[in-house]
C-alpha cells in the first residue's frame, strides 16, 4: 500500500532541490540592512515640504527592496527577485557614481550591493533550473509566526530612528 507522500514526493527530496546558500542568506540581511537605511532617509527627506514626494518615493524604494529580496531569497519567488536584482543594479550604479567622485565612504554599501546581486543572478539561475526540472515549489502563502516577528523588527528599525526627524 503507498501512501500519498510516496505518491507525490516533496521537492525537498529531488537531489536537484536548493536551498538558498549561507553566503547568499548573509547578504541579503546585509540588502535588507540597506533598505531599511534608504527607508529611514527617505523618510527624513520627506519632512521638508519641499521634497515630501520625492522622500516617499525613496522610502518606498527601500521598502520594496527589503521585501523583495527577504521574499526571492528566503519565499523562492522568481518576480522579486527579479525586482530585487534590478533594484541592487540600480544602486549599485549610483554607488559607483558617489565613488568615482570620491565618496569612499560607499565601499561597503557598494561591495554588498553588488555581491548580492551577482549571487541572485546565480540563484535565478539555480531557481529557473529547478522550475524547468519541476521541483521549483513557491513557500507557502501562509505567513510564519518569525516572519511575523521579523516584520515588527523591521519597523521598528526603520520608525525608530525616522521619528527622531518627525519630532
Amino acid at each position: 500500500m503507498t501512501t500519498s507522500s510516496s505518491r507525490h514526493p516533496r521537492p525537498e527530496d529531488s537531489f536537484m532541490y536548493e536551498e538558498a546558500s549561507l553566503i547568499l542568506a548573509l547578504f541579503t540581511f546585509g540588502t535588507m540592512g540597506q533598505g531599511i537605511l534608504i527607508t529611514i532617509f527617505g523618510l527624513s527627506i520627506s519632512t521638508q515640504s519641499h521634497s515630501s514626494t520625492f522622500g516617499f518615493i525613496v522610502a518606498g524604494f527601500g521598502f520594496t527592496l527589503i521585501i523583495t529580496q527577504y521574499a526571492s531569497t528566503y519565499r523562492r519567488n522568481l518576480f522579486c527577485l527579479i525586482v530585487a536584482s534590478g533594484q541592487l543594479a540600480f544602486c549599485s550604479f549610483l554607488l559607483f557614481l558617489l565613488l568615482m567622485l570620491g565618496g569612499f565612504f560607499v565601499l561597503l554599501p557598494l561591495t554588498i550591493s553588488v555581491t548580492t546581486l551577482l549571487l541572485n543572478l546565480t540563484w535565478y539561475a539555480s531557481l529557473i533550473e529547478q522550475r524547468e526540472f519541476g521541483i521549483l515549489e513557491e513557500s507557502s502563502q501562509k505567513i510564519t509566526l518569525r516572519e511575523i516577528f521579523g516584520a515588527i523588527l523591521v519597523l521598528a528599525l526603520i520608525l525608530g530612528p525616522a521619528s527622531f526627524f518627525y519630532r
